[in-house]
Formats: C-alpha cells, sequence, structure tokens
C-alpha cells in the first residue's frame, strides 16, 4: 500500500476533531505556567511577582530581628532568611540597613503602639482599669506576642546613642505619637468623670510611658514574679490616685 501523502489541512482536521480523544492527557499551557529553570524543560506554575508583599515580607522580619537584637545586632543575612526574600529584593526596596530599619521605625512602630496599648482604650468610659489589665499581663502566658524579647520600642531607643540623629528622631517620633494618643484617652476620661481634672493629661502620659518604659527595658527572662508584683503594685496605686 502506498503511503499517503503528508497534508497540513488533513492533520489539523485530526488534532481538532471534537471525537479525537488521543490527546485528551496533553497538558493545557496557558498564561499561568512557564518553563521552570531548573525543571529540566518541564512546565511548571509561574512565579507570581508582588513587590507589596515582599516588601511586607522584609518589614516583618525586620521588626523582628530589631526586636531581638536592636539596630546594632540586627542581622541582615538573619532577616533574609526569615522573610525569604533574596538579597536583590531587599537591595530592591531598601538602599540599606539604616533604610530598613527607618521604615520598620515609621511604618512598624505605630502599629506596635496601637495594637498593644492603645486601641483597647478606645470607646471606654473608664480606662484606668482598661490600663491597669495591660500591667497586670505583663506577668501573665498572655502577655502580648509583640512584647516577647521585650518593649520592640525601648530595645531601640536603649542604643539610640549609637544611631545618627535621623534615627533618634524617628524613634522620638514614635514616642511623641504614643504621647498625644494616650493623652488624648486621658482627656477623654477626664470629661467622662472618670479621672481628676487637676491633672495634666499629658503629663500623666509622659509619667506613664516613661514608667512602662522602664519596666520593659528589662528583658522578659530577667523580670521576675518579684519584680512584676511590685511594678504592677505601684503602677495600680497611682492610676487610683487618678481618680476624682
Amino acid at each position: 500500500m502506498s503511503k499517503e501523502p503528508f497534508s497540513i489541512s488533513a492533520a489539523l482536521s485530526r488534532i481538532t476533531r471534537a471525537d479525537d480523544h488521543a490527546y485528551d492527557d496533553t497538558l493545557e499551557v496557558d498564561e499561568s505556567m512557564e518553563v521552570g529553570p531548573h525543571s529540566g524543560g518541564a512546565l511548571v506554575p509561574k512565579r507570581v511577582r508582588d513587590p507589596d508583599l515582599t516588601r511586607q515580607k522584609l518589614l516583618d522580619a525586620a521588626f523582628g530581628e530589631v526586636r531581638r537584637a536592636g539596630f546594632g545586632g540586627a542581622s541582615i543575612a538573619n532577616i533574609l532568611d526569615i522573610s525569604g526574600c533574596t538579597k536583590g529584593a531587599l537591595y530592591h526596596h531598601f538602599s540599606g540597613k539604616a533604610k530598613l530599619v527607618n521604615a520598620v521605625i515609621d511604618e512598624c512602630l505605630p502599629g506596635y503602639i496601637d495594637a498593644v496599648w492603645l486601641d483597647e482604650l478606645e470607646e471606654v468610659h473608664d480606662i484606668l482599669p482598661v490600663m491597669m489589665g495591660q500591667v497586670d499581663r505583663l506577668g501573665r502566658d498572655d502577655a502580648p506576642e509583640l512584647l516577647e524579647g521585650g518593649c520592640p520600642l525601648a530595645r531601640l531607643a536603649s542604643g539610640a546613642g549609637e544611631l545618627d540623629e535621623g534615627l533618634r528622631k524617628r524613634i522620638d517620633g514614635v514616642y511623641r505619637y504614643w504621647r498625644r494618643g494616650l493623652a488624648s484617652q486621658i482627656s477623654r476620661a477626664q470629661f467622662n468623670k472618670t479621672v481628676r481634672t487637676d491633672v495634666e493629661s499629658s503629663a500623666v502620659a509622659e509619667f506613664v510611658i516613661a514608667s512602662l518604659h522602664g519596666f520593659l527595658t528589662r528583658p522578659p527572662a530577667l523580670r521576675s514574679r518579684e519584680t512584676q508584683d511590685a511594678f504592677a503594685g505601684e503602677f495600680a496605686r497611682y492610676l487610683n490616685n487618678l481618680r476624682p
């Protein structure tokens, strides 16, 4: 039997026939697939690049590293390992360690202040029991995870002498943010007649933050039950003196 001459149209008709099942197991390639660089030519899911997500991963990792080691001890290698990002990605978003720490101070620390200290005071008629509860939990198992290893703001501020003027001003800006937020809540409590009106709200806020800063500068591992109870007792005494 003579071989049938090759026909492009006949070949195409065989490929596209609806009842032809010869190609049922053929992998359909779409824009979500690509040839992997180390896959021997095999198709793999295409890597989706999300610059915002990468930047956030770097910030979260840097925040954790700064909490652990402070600015001077923070390791770029640890940040890359924790975030799973490349050195190229880090330097694409931040020109260096100082710029990365700047972003941590500006973007992460105010969120820490809100989450741990200020948000719970919002729309509460009497803020004093809430403030006392915040101190009580520092010695319990339900202490905020953000305070593991100590206060991240206090950790940075403790090494402020080694930092340049720009970083010191940024750290002070976070403290001012905390003072303004707490003073505003104290003023609202004065309006609600749950705090004495003969005290200056900003001065009270300054004293409370300074007290917390001093206590939280000591890492949790070095806080005994005795020191926790002593601090909580004196803090409660001070808050009770704010009653009308």
